[in-house]
């Protein structure tokens, strides 16, 4: 009936919850608050017995980019707006490189202030404890040993280091490039020299970097620079002997002659082209007018404007106007006129020979342009072939005059850095100088309330760790909600905690609890009774409660719900625990009388303060109650109650403890389990729940009781 179904019953994930954590604190604030109390209180006494202690402090400033007087390429760059360069160097300054070197330079390892006092022969226990856990957390296969000796630590030292280490502090100063450097002994002036001494250690760490790095260096490029000349003089061999084979004086010059060449035959070739183009255009004129005579040729414009033929006509038109002129003063057979006449004919006669030689010549000139055309063209052609393979052999020279340039240029760039070297080799420089010493050192310890607060805070974590640990394995049931997460059953409600009457065996009623609990209490006891009267049918008359264990307020809860059951119905309260007489309901008689017929059911019944209640007590204690439980006696009593109650509710022993809880509950209608909060853990109710299966029996539901 109060089961979950199979819809509703989901399985929730592990999670931690807070809460409880909470509740735990809350309940035990007493022992957290005394167990600070008690660790305060120790430090505050061994504080003043302590021995005294004195801190020494040295600042530095640590800066990246020191200037320099010359510039050292070859040195170690570091890059300052890193923030990573900065944690840097602090874990440095507490590394055991510094470390070693101050104990190293100020012989600490002999120093008895440093080391402390030598042990006595007889350790005390403390002593022991403390040597035997040292060995116990050293592996037994010689690992140790084996690292001492790759590291050459000997024991001392490295006990040197381990003091050295929890005594020095390492601040920087905040939005700055200082960095404080304090050291805490029981000597003053050593805690001064150690503080001072670490910084010291930190700057010369730089400077042998530097040094290192610089005859690194100087090796190097004396090295590298004997490779490079090797090189140098290879690559200039290789040059002269390929300018030796190929005939080669100045690529440049040759060039530049083979270029001079090619446009000078080209021009050639251009003007010859012109002049064969002119002489081929006159030679095509005259084929085409081979059947004219002299005189149309002449008319050609081609053959007019020739040079001779020019200036032969200008003497022709000369001699013509000669003619001309003297015809006008002398007759025909006069002197002047045959002289004149016979001077002109003879000018174009000598004009038709040259007409005859000109046109011959046009064809021999064109015939000879031609062939100068072709010697030119073969000529360019021949000088480009060897300008092609001036320019291959060109490639080869520039390829090998560049290999030497090169090896040239890196011998003189290794050159220059290895005076640079040389130079600097003596340079001492680091990134970080001294800005304050530690002059003196100043009472650090013991700090009383430093030692109070820390204790107090190591105190409150202790118990907090405590009581979390016991959180975390409890595995008991702390409320409704946990208990649902586990058991497929609803829980009818919960029912708080009053701590005030936890530890008086007194009932829980409304004459015992305090005005203020009352509220409280009482409501939890109204949302029992609403879900159950919800939950159940009119024919479920008989409520059974029961609990896993003894001491879980299972009467308690069936006392208070039948008072406020009876608020509105009568209701009647039954005491089965037939074992000893129950401390609520104590009377000479009652049920194991009934059962065993010494007395009837209106004998024993006693009233209440309320008129609907009435209440039977469980009696004298039997030594065979579930024989009396199995009887018919008592499934006819509880038929007899149904028919004058309208709700009979019954308190059982234990079921973990006793079998009589699962004989009364074959006999009744509803099963109630009490769970104590905080107490009952989660395998009990396992397996009262499994009893319960085991006889077929169904626990309807769950009040979960002492709620924190």
């Amino acid at each position: 009936m109060l089961f979950k179904s199979p819809e509703e019953l989901v399985v929730k994930d592990e999670t931690i919850n807070f809460s409880k954590y909470f509740n735990r604190i809350k309940s035990n604030w007493m022992w957290i608050v005394l167990i600070t109390v008690i660790f305060a209180t120790l430090a505050f006494l061994k504080s003043p017995i302590s021995t005294n202690t004195y801190s020494a402090t040295s600042t530095l400033m640590i800066d990246a980019t020191p200037p320099k007087p010359i510039s050292l390429q070859n040195l170690p760059n570091y890059d300052p707006t890193q923030k990573e360069f900065y944690a840097t160097q602090y874990a440095l300054l507490r590394s055991n490189v510094i470390a070693a070197k101050v104990i190293e330079n100020l012989d600490l390892t002999n120093n008895p202030d440093f080391m402390g006092e030598p042990k006595s022969t007889h350790s005390s226990l403390k002593a022991r404890i403390k040597q035997w856990l040292i060995d116990f957390k050293q592996p037994s296969d010689g690992s140790v040993a084996v690292a001492q000796s790759l590291t050459h630590t000997t024991p001392s030292e490295l006990k040197a280091l381990q003091i050295f280490a929890k005594s020095l502090l390492i601040t920087p100063i905040d939005k700055t490039q200082l960095v404080m450097i304090t050291y805490t002994s029981k000597d003053p002036s050593l805690a001064a020299n150690i503080a001072n001494a670490v910084g010291q250690a930190y700057i010369n760490y730089y400077v042998d970097i530097n040094s290192e790095t610089n005859k690194k260096a100087s090796e190097w490029l004396t090295s590298r620079l004997t490779e490079l000349k090797q090189q140098l003089n290879d690559s200039e061999k290789k040059l002269t002997d390929y300018l030796a084979k190929e005939q080669l004086v100045n690529t440049i010059a040759v060039d530049e002659l083979a270029n001079s060449e090619l446009i000078n035959l080209t021009n050639r070739l251009a003007a010859i082209t012109d002049k064969r183009v002119q002489t081929e255009a006159l030679y095509t004129t005259l084929r085409g007018s081979r059947h004219l005579s002299y005189n149309q040729i002449d008319a050609i414009s081609e053959i007019s404007n020739h040079p001779q033929i020019r200036d032969i006509t200008n003497a022709e038109t000369d001699a013509e106007n000669v003619v001309a002129e003297l015809s006008k003063r002398y007759g025909p057979k006069h002197e002047k006129m045959l002289e004149a006449e016979s001077q002109l004919a003879a000018i174009r006669a000598r004009k038709d020979r040259m007409l005859k030689r000109l046109v011959e010549g046009v064809k021999k000139e064109l015939e000879s342009n031609q062939r100068q055309e072709r010697e030119i063209e073969a000529e360019i052609k021949k000088k480009k072939e060897e300008f092609q393979s001036l320019a291959v052999k060109k490639v080869h020279y520039q390829a090998l005059q560049q290999d030497v340039d090169t090896n040239k240029q890196l011998l003189k760039t290794f050159l220059e850095r290895q005076k640079a070297t040389i130079a600097t080799e003596d340079y001492k420089d680091s990134i970080a100088h001294f800005t304050d010493y530690a002059l003196k050192a100043y009472p650090s310890g013991p700090n009383i309330k430093k030692n109070v607060l820390i204790a107090s805070i190591v105190g409150l974590m202790l118990s907090l760790c405590v009581l979390f640990a016991i959180q975390f394995f409890d595995t008991t049931v702390e409320s409704s909600e946990e208990f649902e997460r586990y058991f497929p059953l609803f829980s009818l409600g919960n029912i708080p905690f009053i701590k005030r009457l936890a530890k008086k065996k007194i009932p829980i009623d409304e004459d015992t609890l305090s005005a203020k609990e009352k509220p409280m209490f009482f409501e939890g006891i109204r949302n029992v009774r609403t879900a159950l009267n919800l939950a159940i049918t009119g024919d479920q008359r008989t409520v059974m409660i029961t609990s896993a264990l003894a001491q879980e307020g299972k009467t308690t809860l069936a006392t208070n719900l039948a008072r406020s059951l009876a608020q509105s119905e009568k209701v009647a309260l039954v005491q089965v625990d037939l074992h000893n007489q129950g401390t609520a309901l104590s009377a000479p008689q009652g049920l194991s009388e009934i059962l065993t017929g010494k007395t009837t059911l209106s004998d024993v019944m006693a009233k209440s303060n309320q008129n609907n209640l009435v209440m039977i007590p469980a009696g004298e204690p039997v030594a065979d109650p579930q024989e009396l439980l199995s009887s018919p006696r008592f499934t006819a009593l509880l038929d007899d109650l149904k028919q004058q109650f309208d709700k009979v509710i019954i308190d059982t022993p234990a079921s973990l403890i006793t079998s009589d809880a699962f004989i009364v509950a074959k006999a009744t209608d509803v099963i109630l389990l009490t769970v104590a909060a905080n107490k009952t853990k989660r395998n009990d109710v396992e397996q009262t729940l499994h009893k319960f299966n085991a006889y077929e029996l169904n626990v309807d539901g769950v009040v979960i009781n002492k709620v924190l």
